[in-house]
Parts: structure tokens; C-alpha cells; sequence
């Protein structure tokens, strides 16, 4: 009777374990670790099959379940430690998401997941062997508890989802770019610029791709300072060498010509706007640049020369924002607007300055009030 009850227990914690890591895999592969899959994906696969997310995790979480059951007909873990089947596939779902940025320049290694995998397996290997010929064979005919059984094979999942996490990639900025570049290639735009919008963290490659992406649609001059720039001219530009999901080609193509191999990037983009077959890109690109640089007059005097005569009130909110400052800052200038917003705006930042003498606070309120405008990344950012 008693053995026919441990069976029966035995079938039930092992459909819960089965069900409890398809669940965990699915979701981490399917929802989690879905962009940083499809940067894979799309490594693999060069564009030739769409991506589903949802299908690619289920597939997944149905192959590693499937391997974890049939490895534990050899190594037969049961009772309190059933979850411990689980640690083979466990090391390759985080194996299959542990992508970085350098899948782009070919220098993807195995060599530390050789290992990883098999120092693990080792473990693996002798803990059965011992749980087999040892434990198991002391304690078969001794009841325990169900509550109690499934209670630490929940432990024990949650010692191998920890393990799952830290092992995958677990790089928030790369995820955000890989993000961005599934929503930007699906033509969701808003989508694309609202990856991490609330964070202050930015690395270099998603700033370029930012920038790329506010370019193709003219928002540069509108939309650029609504997030962190933190790399001056240098960051709204790729590299010459891929990084992310943001090809430099694609840039150059959007811009309209490639920069020698050492040339800066103000450089360049200077040189390209001296030249009749400059397009707007190119040009937002550049006066951009000379506002990452805080080059106030410079960008006051290149606006006029390649602009001629514009209509202030018809310039993107960035510019009439950095005409404003030079105004302020120069006595050789004076900004003329219908309407009147803008200087309303700007004397609001100022006496919220004029309200906090500590500098740290001063800078919270500003950020908080103003963050998203030219005013604070020029007065206030790095």
C-alpha cells in the first residue's frame, strides 16, 4: 500500500516539477530574454523567417522539459530532490540567452560556457550517483510528507532560476537596444524611443540608435535632449564597427556618406553639409552635434548660413531652445518669438534655481521640471 502511495506522490511532484520549469522557461525565453533571442534569432536566421517570441519560447521550454524527463529515466532524481533533473536544462536556457554585443564582431566565445557546463555536470553526475546508491536506497520504504517534498523541490527551483538568471545575459542596456531594434523594425516608432525613456542610463550604441531613429523621422531637433546624452557629438553616431543591432551603413546611408576612417564625427558631418549634396539629415545631424558640444554661437551662426532666412517660431523646440540661451549668454543676439511660452518657460527654471541654494537639490528640482529640454543638459548635464 505505502508503495503504491510513493509512486503515486512521486508522479504528482514530477508532473508539478515538469509543469513549474516549462512554465519558468517559457516566460524567461518567451517574455524576458524575448529581444536578446531575437538578436539571435535573427544572427541565425539573417532575416530569411519572422519571430515569434511566443512560438520560439514554447518550443524551447517543450525541448529542455522533454530533455530534462528523459535524462531522468538514467539518473532517476525523486522525492525532495526531483528539481535537480531540471539542472542540465537549466544551464542551457541560460547558455541559449546569454547573447552579448559581441555576437556583431565575431568574437562570441563558448569557451567559459565549456566550463561552466562542465564543471555542473560533474556535480550533476556524482550527486546522482550518490542520491542513487546511497540515499535513496536508506529512505525508500521511510514516508514523508507531500507538503514537505514539494517544499524543497520549490527550493530547489529557485536555486536553479537564480542560477538560470545570473548566468544569461543580464545586461539592461543591451536588452533595451535590442528592444528598440525589434519595435524600430517593425515600424513602431514611439515604441522604439519609449525603451528605458525613464531611465537614466544610456549606453553609447543606444544612443546612437536613438539618433538614428529620430533622424529617419526628423525629430532630432525636436525630440533629442528628451533623453540622456552623456558622449557629447561622438554619441549620436555608431561606431565603424557594428556593436548592436544599429548597422553603421544604415547611418551612413540615412546621412548620405561615409566618414573617412579617421575622421571625427563633427568632422565629417562639417564637411558634408559644406557640400551641395548635403540632405536635411545631414544637417540635423550637424547642428545636433554643435548642441551636444554646447557650441551655442557656433550653432547660432550655422543655423543662419544653412537655413538662411528662417521662421524662429517654425524651428524644431531644441533649436529655438538653444537660440534662447544664446541670447541670454550673448550680447551680440536677441530672440524674437510670437509667442511668448518659451521666455515663460525659461524664467520658471530660473527661479526654481533661485529657490534652492544647495546645488544637489537645485539640480533634482531642475531635472524634475525641465529634464527634457536643452536648457538642462546644457546648464546641468555632463
Amino acid at each position: 500500500m505505502r508503495g503504491n502511495q510513493e509512486k503515486r506522490l512521486q508522479r504528482v511532484v514530477a508532473t508539478l516539477c515538469a509543469t513549474l520549469f516549462a512554465v519558468y522557461a517559457f516566460l524567461f525565453v518567451g517574455v524576458y530574454q524575448a529581444p536578446v533571442i531575437e538578436v539571435l534569432y535573427n544572427h541565425v536566421a539573417t532575416g530569411k523567417l519572422s519571430f515569434d517570441s511566443y512560438v520560439v519560447g514554447g518550443i524551447i521550454s517543450a525541448v529542455l522539459t522533454i530533455f530534462a524527463l528523459w535524462l531522468n529515466r538514467f539518473t532517476r532524481f525523486q522525492r525532495e530532490w526531483t528539481a535537480m533533473a531540471y539542472l542540465p536544462s537549466t544551464l542551457l536556457l541560460a547558455f541559449v540567452t546569454d547573447i552579448d554585443r559581441s555576437i556583431y564582431v565575431g568574437g562570441w566565445s563558448y569557451d567559459d560556457w565549456i566550463v561552466v557546463i562542465s564543471v555542473a555536470m560533474s556535480i550533476y553526475g556524482t550527486l546522482a550517483f550518490v542520491l542513487k546508491r546511497v540515499l535513496f536506497e536508506k529512505i525508500k520504504n521511510i514516508a514523508m510528507g507531500a507538503g514537505r517534498i514539494i517544499w524543497r523541490n520549490l527550493i530547489l527551483f529557485v536555486i536553479l532560476f537564480c542560477i538560470a538568471g545570473t548566468l544569461s545575459n543580464g545586461e539592461e542596456n543591451f536588452k533595451r537596444e535590442a528592444l528598440t531594434s525589434v519595435r524600430y523594425s517593425k515600424g513602431d516608432v514611439e515604441g522604439a524611443l519609449a525603451v528605458g525613456r525613464k531611465s537614466l542610463d544610456a549606453s553609447p550604441e543606444l544612443t546612437a540608435m536613438r539618433a538614428y531613429i529620430m533622424a529617419g523621422d526628423s525629430l532630432l531637433g525636436e525630440r533629442l535632449f528628451e533623453f540622456p546624452q552623456y558622449y557629447g557629438a561622438g554619441g549620436i553616431m555608431p561606431g565603424k564597427v557594428q556593436t548592436s543591432a544599429l548597422v553603421p551603413d544604415s547611418v551612413f546611408a540615412l546621412i548620405g556618406a561615409r566618414p573617412d576612417s579617421a575622421e571625427r564625427n563633427m568632422d565629417f558631418l562639417k564637411r558634408l553639409v559644406d557640400t551641395d549634396s548635403a540632405n536635411l539629415v545631414a544637417r540635423d545631424y550637424y547642428l545636433s552635434s554643435l548642441l551636444l558640444d554646447r557650441q551655442l554661437v557656433g550653432f547660432k551662426d550655422e543655423l543662419a548660413r544653412l537655413c538662411g532666412d528662417y521662421d524662429v517660431d517654425s524651428l524644431p523646440k531644441h533649436y529655438r531652445e538653444a537660440l534662447l540661451l544664446c541670447s541670454e549668454f550673448t550680447d551680440d543676439f536677441s530672440l524674437e518669438l510670437e509667442n511668448d511660452t518659451l521666455f515663460v518657460m525659461f524664467d520658471e527654471l530660473r527661479g526654481i534655481e533661485r529657490q534652492y541654494d544647495d546645488a544637489l537639490v537645485r539640480n533634482n528640482y531642475v531635472r524634475k521640471a525641465f529634464g527634457r529640454t536643452y536648457w538642462w543638459y546644457f546648464l546641468y548635464g555632463i
